[in-house]
């Protein structure tokens, strides 16, 4: 079952319509990279829900999975873009030695660069995140740098309508 937003029953204010089970969460399953490789250099990678680890030219390459929440200003709600960081060998190193470390959220964040691209008029792919580890169960919430400049970077701070999350959805399904 996916978690949705359920709207207040009320018009939006921009287009007029009710929005309801408006998806909480979207993303993808895999790094974009991952999608751009062949089934047979992907024989060489490793993909699970949460990490990936792909050989690319001779460097291997690390990814996880992580959550960059926006919130929902008029639902109450949160709503979460589900995408891949690219993290340096030592961070992931560290990360997984902690996986099912019961303390995991206690490590300080990680820096890495966001390897998914977003429906967005500017790129997304390679904003800098920092990565802050959750408690076991949960993946990393990630919170982007306020330098960038980015619109997303502003919705995760200040929040979006849902008639806002209806559009990013609307987007994706294009």
């Amino acid at each position: 079952m996916v978690p949705v937003i359920d709207g207040s029953g009320t018009p939006c204010s921009v287009c007029h319509e009710v929005h309801r089970d408006v998806a909480k969460v979207l993303g993808t399953t895999a790094p974009d990279d991952w999608l751009a490789v062949s089934p047979g250099e992907r024989l060489e990678a490793e993909l699970t829900p949460d990490v990936c680890i792909l050989p690319d030219r001779g460097v291997t390459r690390h990814f996880i999975r992580g959550h960059i929440q926006l919130p929902v200003e008029d639902a109450g709600d949160v709503f979460v873009w589900s995408v891949w960081v690219e993290l340096d060998e030592l961070s992931m190193a560290a990360i997984a030695r902690r996986w099912s470390d019961p303390n995991r959220a206690s490590m300080p964040p990680f820096t890495g660069r966001l390897a998914t691209e977003l429906p967005y008029e500017q790129p997304t792919k390679g904003l800098q995140v920092s990565v802050h580890n959750r408690d076991p169960g949960m993946v990393p919430l990630l919170m982007l740098s306020a330098a960038s400049g980015h619109v997303l970077t502003a919705e995760q701070f200040s929040g979006v309508p849902l008639h806002r999350v209806a559009e990013l959805a609307g987007l994706l399904q294009r």
